[in-house]
């Protein structure tokens, strides 16, 4: 059994080995294992407390660790949700678990593990997250979240930033509209041989703003309307709102159908490997590779 006073070097691991397949899978359970063996500590700390295995210091060691990484695992299992919009909430948990870790460092522990364990959280991070806010696809999507908006952002100039480019889309998929152009067109085809208009005709034709012009002006109304709606509470689902909006909010709900998104993840692809592993067993080393998935398809999408 490896000494517990390993944990930190464990949890600080490189890039490289974080990014590996099956990597946030591993770390989760490594963290219930342990969590798990801390729930076991009033009952076995007087018979080991005696013993060179685990001393008393270990166990404060790994309850702070613990508790430092808790709120990373908590995250992974938010952004790895895939019934739920995940992509606009990623600038909001980058930001919290930034202020976590900051947290712990303006009170540090008197154990130097643990202090090497957050003093590199927050270097990966803010190598990391530093900009995560200036992060067009996930800025986009933030914003056209009801639930968060431009109060998602820390930075003022990145919130800006962001309706800036959301309206110039939506101004880029905003139709002509034809109504009133027909209905102008009709009118003015009925006495377009009297010459008694032809003087208003002119003055008013400077004042008529171009086509161009129009969209972005009708995008930019749009959008403050849209900001001015209230916040909805943070356990909303954002497209049911925007299901019953979308009449209203035309333009920007087309360029929300290509927003707000599920945040892709290995999860997935994970749970039916981990799946096929439990079909294909020693007792059912049988299978045909089509019978094996014709199981797997069933399993992964019946209810």
């Amino acid at each position: 059994m490896p000494r517990l006073n390993h944990l930190p070097q464990i949890l600080a691991a490189s890039p490289r080995s974080a990014a590996s397949p099956g990597a946030t899978r591993r770390r989760r359970r490594g963290v219930g294992r342990h969590t798990s063996l801390l729930r076991l500590s009033p009952i076995l700390s007087p018979g080991w407390a005696r013993t060179p295995l685990v001393l008393r210091e270990e166990w404060e060691i790994s309850r702070e660790i613990l508790e430092i990484i808790k709120p990373f695992e908590e995250v992974t299992t938010e952004v790895s949700a895939e019934k739920f919009v995940t992509v606009s909430k990623v600038i909001l948990m980058t930001r919290g678990l930034q202020r976590i870790v900051a947290r712990f460092q303006r009170n540090p522990s008197k154990f130097d593990p643990v202090k090497k364990l957050v003093d590199s959280l927050m270097s990966e991070m803010t190598k990391r997250f530093g900009r995560v806010e200036h992060n067009e696809k996930l800025a986009d999507a933030t914003c056209l979240d009801p639930r968060f908006k431009k109060q998602a952002f820390v930075s003022h100039q990145a919130a800006e930033d962001t309706v800036k480019r959301v309206t110039a889309a939506a101004a880029a998929i905003n139709p002509v509209q034809h109504e009133e152009e027909d209905t102008s067109e009709s009118a003015a085809s009925a006495s377009a041989g009297a010459m008694f208009w032809e003087d208003f005709d002119e003055r008013v034709a400077s004042l008529r703003p171009s086509a161009a012009s129009s969209k972005t002006s009708d995008s930019m109304m749009e959008m403050r309307a849209y900001l001015a709606e209230p916040l909805l509470p943070r356990t909303s689902d954002p497209l049911a709102w925007w299901k019953r909006c979308s009449p209203v909010y035309k333009t920007l709900s087309e360029v929300m159908k290509a927003r707000l998104c599920i945040v892709a993840t290995s999860v997935p692809s994970e749970r039916i490997f981990s799946k096929t592993g439990q079909i294909i067993s020693e007792r059912r080393n049988r299978l045909s590779p089509s019978k094996v998935r014709e199981l797997v398809f069933l399993n992964a999408n019946m209810p």
